[in-house]
């Protein structure tokens, strides 16, 4: 019940193409995280805007420019903000998924970190 629930809330996304030559971290990026950031793509501009905020008081006077490297910086380094969004996404995971997931854990973390950073620098102008 809870598998179907969640994979009714996702939306689709067609350009994440499924070929049948990927592997299957990929075919898990583009079945699973995609659309579970894209789902929840608020939330993580919301948290990202709260987060850098804080650090930053004067945000809406940085240069884009200098923004795009806040964000790369932030998402490389602060591990309290990278665990935020692996419970972000890891929470609308399937228990199948979930457990695919914890035998992938470092590279999948790294796809969710480096696909939440992209989405983030290409809006930043709703930060």
């Amino acid at each position: 019940m809870r598998k179907e629930q969640i994979l009714a809330l996702r939306p689709q996304i067609p350009q994440a193409e499924i070929t049948q030559g990927i592997s299957e971290i990929e075919r898990f990026q583009n079945n699973t995280l995609r659309p579970i950031i894209k789902f929840q793509h608020e939330i993580i501009l919301a948290v990202f805007s709260s987060f850098v905020r804080k650090i930053h008081k004067d945000w809406g006077s940085i240069s884009n420019k200098k923004k795009t490297v806040i964000v790369e910086n932030v998402l490389s380094k602060n591990q309290q903000i990278k665990n935020k969004y692996t419970g972000i996404i890891g929470g609308l995971m399937s228990l199948e998924e979930f457990e695919f997931y914890q035998l992938n854990v470092s590279e999948i973390n790294r796809r969710i970190s480096q696909i939440i950073k992209q989405r983030i620098q290409t809006n930043l102008a709703d930060l």
